[in-house]
C-alpha cells in the first residue's frame, strides 16, 4: 500500500508493517459497504452527531496558528464532512478522506496529516484490528488527532445480526489503549441527557510541546458542556443537543 514507507520512517518495526495491513477484514469490509448502500445517513453526517458543529472554526484557528495546513478525515464514510470542510476552510488547508469500505474514499494518503480526525469510527472496528488502526492512525497523525468514540450501543445492525458498534468498552480502555502510541492526551466523556456517558473525546499528540495548541483546539469545539439525546439510551433515533 502507498503508505508503507511513511509507516516504516513513523514506526519503524518490520513486524508492525504487517499488522497494519489488517486494519479491517474482508468480512468486516462487506458487512460495513452493505451498511452504507443500505443506509443513506450512515456515514454521511457533516456534523460528526454534533461533535464537528465546530470543528472548521477550530481548524481555521489552528492553521492562523501556524499548526494547521492540511486534514485527514479517518473513516470518513460517505465524506459528507470532508465536503463540508472543503466548502468553508481557506484554500491553505488540504481536506482528505479516507475510510477502506467506501470506494470514493478507499485510497490512504501516502502522507500523514496535520489533524486527524476520527469521528464514531473506532466502535465499528473488529477487536482483532484495532491494534493495527490505532498504529495506522499515529503514521498518519503530524500534530495532533481528535477522536470521538461512541460507548454505546448503535440504532442500527449489520447484515449478520450484530449491532453495529462491534467494540464497546469502557472510556479507560480507549485512554490507555491510545496512550501507548500517542503520550499526551486529554479526554473527557460527552454525556447523555439521561446521565450515560455516550461517548469519548480523545485528543492525542506525540509532542508535548504541542499540548497548549491541542487544548486550545479543543476549546474552540466547545465541547465541554456538550449533551446528547436520543439513540438507544433515549429509546429512540434522535439527535445530538
Amino acid at each position: 500500500m502507498a503508505v508503507v514507507p511513511l509507516i516504516r520512517e513513523r514506526i519503524g518495526s518490520p513486524a508492525l508493517l504487517a499488522v497494519l495491513a489488517q486494519v479491517i477484514s474482508e468480512e468486516q469490509r462487506a458487512l460495513n459497504k452493505a451498511l452504507h448502500s443500505q443506509s443513506e445517513q450512515f456515514g454521511n453526517r457533516s456534523d460528526g452527531s454534533g461533535l464537528a458543529g465546530k470543528l472548521p472554526g477550530a481548524l481555521q484557528r489552528m492553521h492562523e496558528l501556524g499548526v494547521c495546513n492540511s486534514v485527514l478525515d479517518y473513516g470518513t464514510g460517505k465524506g459528507k464532512l470532508v465536503r463540508h470542510l472543503r466548502q468553508v476552510l481557506p484554500p491553505g488547508i488540504h481536506v482528505n478522506g479516507y475510510d477502506p469500505a467506501v470506494e470514493e474514499w478507499y485510497q490512504k494518503p501516502d502522507q500523514p496529516a496535520d489533524i486527524l480526525t476520527c469521528l464514531d469510527v473506532l466502535e465499528h472496528i473488529e477487536m482483532s484490528s484495532i491494534d493495527a488502526v490505532l498504529l495506522d492512525i499515529k503514521a498518519l497523525t503530524r500534530k495532533f488527532c481528535y477522536l470521538v468514540i461512541d460507548l454505546q450501543p448503535a440504532v442500527k445492525t449489520l447484515a449478520d445480526g450484530r449491532n453495529a458498534h462491534i467494540l464497546l468498552a469502557p472510556p479507560e480502555w480507549w485512554v490507555s489503549r491510545i496512550a501507548q502510541l500517542f503520550p499526551c492526551q486529554a479526554s473527557f466523556p460527552v454525556m447523555h441527557v439521561r446521565g450515560l456517558p455516550q461517548k469519548l473525546v480523545i485528543a492525542a499528540t506525540e509532542q508535548r510541546q504541542l499540548l497548549p495548541l491541542m487544548y486550545g483546539f479543543l476549546i474552540k469545539l466547545k465541547l465541554f458542556e456538550f449533551s446528547m439525546t436520543g439513540g438507544p439510551l433515549g429509546g429512540g433515533k434522535g439527535i445530538s443537543q
